[in-house]
């Protein structure tokens, strides 16, 4: 784990306990159990991963999740100017030669930029950046996240929240880190935030977040 279980820095700064957890029934029974340990609002925050991002996840009602999409959104797109770029290049080549062959040279390295970052999985980084996670911490919660696992966000505002917390990632039987300071998700890079409604979900934008429920 990240920090020992006998962290004692200022209270006021928080913690958050990041629990990685697969997909599934598990995911939901550790939810459960800590809405029912009072852990809720914005310092309870699923993260998965969905083809469809407004596809509504059977979590308890009140629970906040943001989906990062799954899919090829925005490919398109960048494939498109990838190969604008190189027919770029070429005619240049092809009609000024003086200075074709060097703006040759610079188109096709954009378009090898943009081909590259159409295939790059972005995974759940853009987030951890966003709240400032632990980088060692960050880039494991990001491989983990590309294999298929569930990243569990658990803050609170003080020490003693902390137990029931971890005993509760203990009791499904996963990894998990807890780190001194609090951290809400936001959603990044199309991610969607969601929260848990009985008939569903509700999408929402969080420009400001405030806190919902103190742990």
């Amino acid at each position: 784990m990240s920090e020992s279980r006998g962290i004692t820095p200022e209270e006021e700064s928080g913690y958050t306990v990041v629990g990685v957890l697969k997909d599934g029934a598990g995911l939901n029974q550790a939810v459960s159990e800590l809405r029912e340990a009072g852990i809720g609002g914005e310092n309870l925050t699923a993260i998965l991963k969905r083809e469809d991002p407004d596809e509504p996840e059977p979590f308890r009602e009140g629970t906040r999740y943001i989906v990062i999409p799954d899919d090829s959104r925005g490919l398109g797109i960048t494939i498109g100017f990838a190969a604008v770029f190189v027919v770029s290049g070429l005619l240049f080549a092809f009609t000024t030669p003086q200075i074709g062959a060097a703006l040759f040279v610079f188109f096709i390295a954009l378009a090898a930029i943009l081909a590259a970052a159409a295939f790059t999985r972005v995974g759940v980084m853009p987030i951890l950046i966003d709240v400032e996670a632990p980088a060692n911490e960050s880039a494991f919660w990001n491989d983990e996240f590309e294999g298929g696992k569930v990243l569990l966000f658990a803050s609170t505002r003080g020490q003693r929240p902390l137990k029931p917390i971890w005993e509760v990632f203990e009791r499904q039987g996963v990894y998990f880190d807890i780190v001194p300071k609090r951290m809400v998700p936001q959603p990044v890079n199309e991610a969607v935030l969601h929260w848990a409604t009985a008939g569903g979900s509700e999408r929402r934008v969080e420009e400001h977040p405030e806190t919902v429920a103190e742990g």
